[in-house]
């Protein structure tokens, strides 16, 4: 792999943002839609008759195809962390929209979030990995983590909440990093055979498995609890996830010398601490209030024996 880091870097912090926007949006749509279709295909049909929903999708083909984009100049370690910082844009979005004000702790994790992720991508120095590994080594690498989204939802039935939310949370994340090496594998054959030669692999299909699987699950996460709880297990799990498995599956290498190693972990802790900080919020907290409250008056209609709730 050729690697562009003055590429994959700014094409991968615009994907973020996109992906941010439209977390937002579909995160609000999600919400409205009834928890009997969570987990299934009848979620997404509800969804597509949403117009923030739509809307929302159309900013994840973008920010999906600008991430693509970004892993077809540098590896994978380069770019997930940068996709990562999407809740750092994410959270100001959404509390514009419900008109409420960002307090220290969430200016507190921002600045862990994007300090972390900075530290990380400074001493890293990935390097290496082949883009078409044997299969075995796809086995080793995406099998583990299949395995570990589907006992996430099973532990995730129930009622909605954030435990719940969560959980699905972890899932997507799972399978998110999933794509992320599909999308890799995929975009670098293009390079070394062209569009038609890539179409002979069997990667392109799996991805269009695995990316519509994962975004169910991801808007399942959505339905199931407010942003803060779902958003940052999938920003801080896929690229940590990721990194491991594009290693196992790719051969991709990290600088692991003493003095990096203390450093990413540093980093990647800092990162992760940020991405919690700001789920931890009392004020997100509030913005999840406030979206049951809208929820509840959506739900209470005139002629069932309950007067709707004022505005």
């Amino acid at each position: 792999m050729k690697t562009s880091l003055a590429t994959a870097i700014p094409l991968a912090f615009i994907a973020a943002a996109a992906f941010a926007g439209s977390s937002v949006l579909q995160q609000r749509a999600a919400r409205q839609v009834p928890e009997d279709e969570s987990l299934s295909w009848r979620l997404i049909l509800d969804l597509l008759r949403r117009p923030d929903w739509l809307a929302g999708m159309g900013g994840n083909i973008l920010a999906f195809l600008l991430q693509a984009t970004a892993l077809g100049f540098a590896p994978v370690a380069f770019v997930e962390p940068v996709i990562g910082c999407e809740i750092v844009i994410a959270l100001p979005i959404a509390a514009h929209l419900r008109q409420v004000r960002l307090g220290r702790r969430e200016w507190a994790g921002a600045v862990s979030v994007v300090g972390g992720v900075g530290t990380f991508l400074a001493l890293v120095d990935a390097s290496g990995g082949h883009p078409s590994p044997a299969l075995y080594h796809w086995g080793e690498a995406a099998g583990p983590a299949l395995a570990a989204a589907g006992l996430a939802i099973l532990a995730a039935r129930g009622p909605e909440g954030p435990k719940r939310a969560a959980l699905l949370a972890i899932a997507a994340g799972c399978f998110f990093a999933v794509v992320a090496l599909l999308t890799q594998s995929f975009v670098q054959q293009i390079g070394q055979r062209g569009f038609a030669g890539a179409l002979e692999l069997w990667q392109p299909y799996a991805l269009a498995i695995f990316a519509p699987v994962g975004l169910t699950i991801g808007q399942s996460a959505f339905q199931a609890g407010p942003l803060a709880m779902s958003l940052p297990f999938v920003d801080s799990l896929e690229p940590t996830l990721a990194i491991v498995l594009a290693a196992v599956a790719f051969g991709q290498q990290v600088n692991l010398s003493l003095p990096h190693l203390v450093g990413e972990l540093v980093g990647a802790a800092l990162a992760i601490c940020g991405l919690f900080l700001l789920g931890s919020s009392p004020l997100v907290h509030s913005v999840y209030q406030q979206t049951e409250n809208e929820k509840r008056k959506r739900e209470k209609k005139p002629g069932q024996g309950e007067a709707v709730e004022a505005a």
